[in-house]
Parts: C-alpha cells; sequence; structure tokens
C-alpha cells in the first residue's frame, strides 16, 4: 500500500522496523489532520490498543485495484496513435489487443499485462517519447494502466504533439 501526502512538520524522525514497516515521530503535526487525510484516500487509519502505536487498514486485497492515470493523446504522436490503433484491433489468439483497448475516444493499455510491457511496445515501434512518459508515471506513481483520451489533461513538463 502507498499513501502519498504532504506534511508540515516542525521534525520528523522515522526508523526503520522489521517486515518493511517504519515507525514515523512528527512534531508539530496534528493527528486528527493525519487520521482524516488517511482516512479520504480510502484507507481507514486507527489508534491501536497499546499505547503509541497507529495501525493502517486496507478494506480491499491490492490486487482488487486497478492504479491508472489519464492523460491527453497530445502526449503521443500520430505513428503512436496509428501503432495504438493498429494493436487495438488485433484479435488473433494471444493479440495485442488483450492489453491494448481502443475506448472510442483513445487507448487504454494495461501495463500489468506483461512482465516487460515497454519492451513490447518499443518492439512494436512506440516512439521513446511515449515510453518515457510510460515509464515516468509508472516509477512515480506505481500505476498498472494508462489511458490516453482525446479528452485527457495535458501532464505538464511532459512533450506534447498537434495533431
Amino acid at each position: 500500500m502507498k499513501i502519498s501526502m504532504n506534511v508540515e512538520a516542525d521534525s520528523i524522525n522515522v526508523l526503520a522496523l522489521n517486515m518493511g514497516k517504519i515507525a514515523v515521530e512528527m512534531d508539530g503535526v496534528e493527528i486528527d489532520d493525519l487520521i482524516n487525510v488517511i482516512n479520504d484516500n480510502g484507507h481507514t487509519l486507527r489508534i491501536a490498543s497499546t499505547t503509541g502505536s497507529i495501525m493502517v487498514e486496507d478494506p480491499l486485497p491490492p490486487t482488487a485495484r486497478a492504479n491508472g492515470i489519464q492523460c491527453s493523446t497530445a502526449h503521443i504522436t500520430d505513428e503512436d496513435n496509428s501503432l495504438l490503433h493498429a494493436l487495438s484491433q488485433q484479435y488473433q489468439d494471444y493479440g495485442d489487443a488483450e492489453w491494448v483497448h481502443y475506448t472510442g475516444s483513445g487507448y487504454l493499455i494495461r501495463l500489468d499485462a506483461w512482465a516487460f510491457p515497454l519492451l513490447r511496445l518499443k518492439r512494436r515501434g512506440l516512439s521513446k517519447t511515449c515510453r518515457r512518459l510510460i515509464v515516468t508515471l509508472m516509477r512515480h506513481y506505481g500505476i498498472s494502466t494508462i489511458h490516453f483520451d482525446v479528452f485527457g489533461d495535458i501532464l505538464p513538463g511532459f512533450t506534447t504533439f498537434d495533431g
């Protein structure tokens, strides 16, 4: 589970524990504000029965969630658009249409369908600029799907193309 938030604190101390757990001590942060932020993100934060320990519960298993981003098709070239359309139309067994989907206004790519999705897209001819966008989003946000949509937002800091 990943939780991202911006917190202003007087000081922060982090201690690594066993099994990937951490203990965080923050001076100058109201516990009620912290609980509200985490609960607003679909998790449950509660004070544990032992003094000083806090438990975060997630009612859904990690495999039940699809983490993705929707962005404008302005981030892909005309050649990328043609390629994704061709890939989404392959209907033979184990074709690319199983993980590259045409949505009517763009393309939904299931990045978790293959072990190395960017390598597969590179071999099929997807532009370096588009692959760089996808890998950056995968690394920063842990996405498993990306939806290039005509009505999507233009992401700041990434190359766009006139279409």
